[in-house]
Parts: structure tokens; C-alpha cells; sequence
């Protein structure tokens, strides 16, 4: 009786070995501006140097920079008529 004892007193320490929730250094990041510790040199050149004057996007893929537009494509297009561009095709 007194192993029992000893052993139904035990049981009642183990609460803390039940599982927790997942840290917070686990959580996927919510943005695709890469990892700051390796993003620490500044970019004064290149595609990343350049963003979007409507939204803030960072350059690359769709950047029209023509005349000095510098918007994405998808801003340009919304915009494009009231700037004073024509579609003609």
C-alpha cells in the first residue's frame, strides 16, 4: 500500500510534462522580405533597390519604369487611363 501510495503521489508532478503549445520561433514568417540578419547591407542598387511609388512593393518582376512611371504593373493598369494612357490593342 505505501508503493501505491508513493506512486498515485508521483502521478500528480507529471502534469508538467504534458505537451505545450508550439514556441514562437516555430511560426512560418508572414512576409517574403527575407531574414533580417542576412538583409542588413543596404540595397542602393538593382532590382531591389527599386519599389513601387503606389503600393511600396519592392522592384523586380513587373516594374515599369518607363517615363519614370516606377509602379507595378497591376497599379499601372488600374491607373493607366487616369495618368492619360490609351489602350489600343
Amino acid at each position: 500500500q505505501n508503493a501505491i501510495a508513493s506512486f498515485l503521489s508521483s502521478l500528480s508532478h507529471h502534469h508538467q510534462y504534458l505537451p505545450q503549445p508550439p514556441h514562437q520561433s516555430y511560426k512560418m514568417a508572414e512576409t517574403r522580405v527575407p531574414n533580417k540578419l542576412y538583409a542588413t547591407h543596404p540595397k542602393n542598387y538593382g532590382k531591389g533597390s527599386r519599389q513601387c511609388r503606389v503600393t511600396g512593393r519592392k522592384g523586380g518582376m513587373g516594374l515599369i519604369r518607363k517615363y519614370g512611371i516606377d509602379m507595378k504593373r497591376q497599379s499601372f493598369r488600374e491607373r493607366a487611363a487616369d495618368i492619360g494612357f490609351v489602350k489600343y490593342s
